[in-house]
C-alpha cells in the first residue's frame, strides 16, 4: 500500500492515482457520519480497496526490486527502505493516539459531568497493544480486534509480506513465479477455510489476506513482462475494467464471491499499467497524482482526525444539549442533517479534513524518513554491504543510525519551513 510506481524511465501514473483514489474511498468508509449508505453492502465492499493496495504493492515491488535483489546485502537494504517507508509515520500516529488516552485522564479530572466512551488505556488501547504495534505484530491474532490506529494493521502485515517477497527473490530467483503462485493460492485457500463468511479480515488473519492479493500483484507483473508494450483496444479495456469493478462492488455479497476480487484487481492493474486509454489520461491529472503521492499518509492519519471529530461533536452536543451523535451498529456517528444530506457532507469532509493534513505529514514525516534511509545506506563504508555494516556495528546500532539520521533530517525540514515563514 505504500510506495510510488514507475515504469522503466517513466512511471505507472494511472496506478499511482488509483492508489490515491482507493485511500480516499477507505477514508469515506471510515468517516463517522450517519449517512444514507452506511451499513449497505456496496458501502461495506469499499474495503476491497485494501486488497487493491496489497495487489498494487506486489506489482510495484516486483517492478522496482525484482531484478535488484541478488544477494543478502540487497535484502538488508530493501528491508531498511521498507522500514523507513512504513514505520516512522506509523509511530507518529501511535504517539498521537497515546496522547488522546492521556488527555482522557486529564479530562476526567477536570470535567466530571461528561462521560467518555471508553476508559483511558482500555481495550484496544493498552500498553501491551502499544508494544505489539511498535513491533508491527498487531495483526497476528494476538488481540480480539483492531488496536490503536486501526488501519495500521495492513501496513504491519505488508511489511512482513514484503520481507517474504525479498527472501523469495534472493533465494529462489529462477523459481519465484512458481512460489508466488503457490503462496497466492495457499493463502487464499487457507483464508477461505478460516473465514468463509468474509474476505474482510484484519487483526486475526490479515497476513493471509495480504499474501493473497500481494502475490497476485507479483504474478501479474511477471506476466506483464511478456507483453509487447501496447494494448490494441485500450479505451474499451479500461472502460470494461471500470464497469467490472463498479458492478463487483455493487452486487457482491459477503462470503465466497468476495474471494474473486484479487483476480479482478490483477486484471485491472495489468490493463491500467499500460497508461494508454482515456481513463488513464484522466488519472494522470496533477490532482490525482498528488493523491497517489500522499496515499499512505491519507490512509494512516484519517482515523486520528475522525477520533478528534467524533469527540468534539460529543462534547459540543453535551454542552449545547443537542443530539449531534447517534449509535449505529456499536459505532458512534455524527449527525449532519438527513441521511442524504449527510452523504454529501461525508464526501466533502473526507477530502477537506484529511488531504491537507496528509500533504503535511508526507512532507514532514514520510519524505524525510525515506531520504534519511537513502542517506544512511549511502554512507556505509566503501565496498561494504548493508549486511556487513549491520554485522560490524550490530543490527541495533544500524537501526539507531537510520533513526538518528531520520530525526536529524526531519528536524532540518521543520527548520527550513520555519525559516520560510514571514
Amino acid at each position: 500500500m505504500a510506495g510510488q510506481t514507475s515504469s522503466g524511465a517513466g512511471r505507472f501514473e494511472a496506478l499511482d492515482a488509483m492508489r490515491g483514489i482507493c485511500a480516499l474511498l477507505v477514508v469515506l468508509f471510515h468517516i463517522p457520519i450517519y449517512h444514507a449508505l452506511k451499513g449497505t453492502q456496496p458501502f461495506v465492499n469499499l474495503q476491497f480497496c485494501v486488497d487493491m493496495f496489497f495487489a498494487l504493492s506486489g506489482f510495484v515491488l516486483c517492478h522496482a526490486y525484482g531484478q535488484r535483489l541478488n544477494h543478502a546485502g540487497d535484502g538488508i537494504r530493501f528491508m531498511a527502505m521498507r522500514f523507513a517507508r512504513l514505520w516512522p509515520l506509523h509511530m507518529v500516529m501511535l504517539a498521537l493516539f497515546v496522547m488522546i488516552e492521556v488527555s482522557k485522564i486529564v479530562f476526567m479530572r477536570t470535567d466530571g459531568s461528561f462521560s467518555l466512551d471508553s476508559v483511558p488505556f482500555g481495550a484496544g488501547h493498552t500498553l501491551y497493544e502499544a508494544v505489539t504495534n511498535i513491533l508491527f505484530l498487531q495483526s497476528f491474532n494476538l488481540h480480539g480486534g483492531l488496536t490503536w490506529n486501526g488501519p495500521a494493521w495492513s501496513a504491519a502485515v505488508e511489511f512482513y509480506v514484503s520481507m517474504l517477497f525479498a527472501a523469495i527473490v534472493v533465494l529462489f530467483p529462477r523459481r519465484r513465479r512458481e512460489i508466488f503462485l503457490g503462496l497466492c493460492l495457499a493463502a487464499g485457500m487457507q483464508l477461505y477455510e478460516r473465514s468463509p463468511g468474509t474476505l474482510f479480515v484484519s487483526s486475526d488473519w490479515g497476513m493471509l489476506r495480504a499474501m493473497f492479493s500481494f502475490f497476485a500483484g507479483c504474478l501479474v507483473y511477471d506476466l506483464r513482462l511478456y507483453s509487447n508494450g501496447r494494448l490494441d483496444m485500450p479505451n474499451i479495456l479500461e472502460v470494461s475494467c471500470a464497469v467490472l469493478v463498479a458492478v463487483f462492488v455493487l452486487v457482491t455479497p459477503s462470503g465466497g464471491p468476495q474471494y474473486l476480487f484479487p483476480l479482478l484487481a490483477a486484471v485491472v492493474i495489468c490493463v491500467f499499467s499500460f497508461d494508454q486509454g482515456r481513463i488513464s489520461a484522466m488519472l494522470r491529472s496533477p490532482a490525482l497524482q498528488k493523491l497517489g503521492l500522499w496515499s499512505y499518509s491519507i490512509y494512516m492519519i484519517h482515523t486520528f482526525i475522525f477520533q478528534i471529530m467524533r469527540s468534539a461533536a460529543s462534547f459540543l452536543g453535551h454542552k449545547l444539549h443537542l443530539e449531534l451523535v447517534v449509535w449505529h451498529n456499536d459505532d458512534k456517528l455524527v449527525v449532519l442533517g438527513t441521511p442524504a444530506q449527510a452523504l454529501v457532507a461525508a464526501l466533502v469532509l473526507s477530502v477537506v479534513l484529511v488531504v491537507p493534513v496528509a500533504a503535511l505529514t508526507y512532507r514532514w514525516i514520510e519524505k524525510p524518513a525515506m531520504d534519511a534511509a537513502r542517506y544512511a545506506l549511502s554512507t556505509t563504508n566503501r565496498g561494504e554491504t548493508p549486511l556487513g555494516t549491520a554485522s560490524r556495528i550490530g543490527f541495533g546500532a544500524a537501526i539507531w543510525r537510520l533513526l538518528s539520521a531520520g530525526v536529524i533530517r526531519t528536524a532540518a525540514g521543520f527548520r527550513a519551513v520555519r525559516l520560510r515563514l514571514p
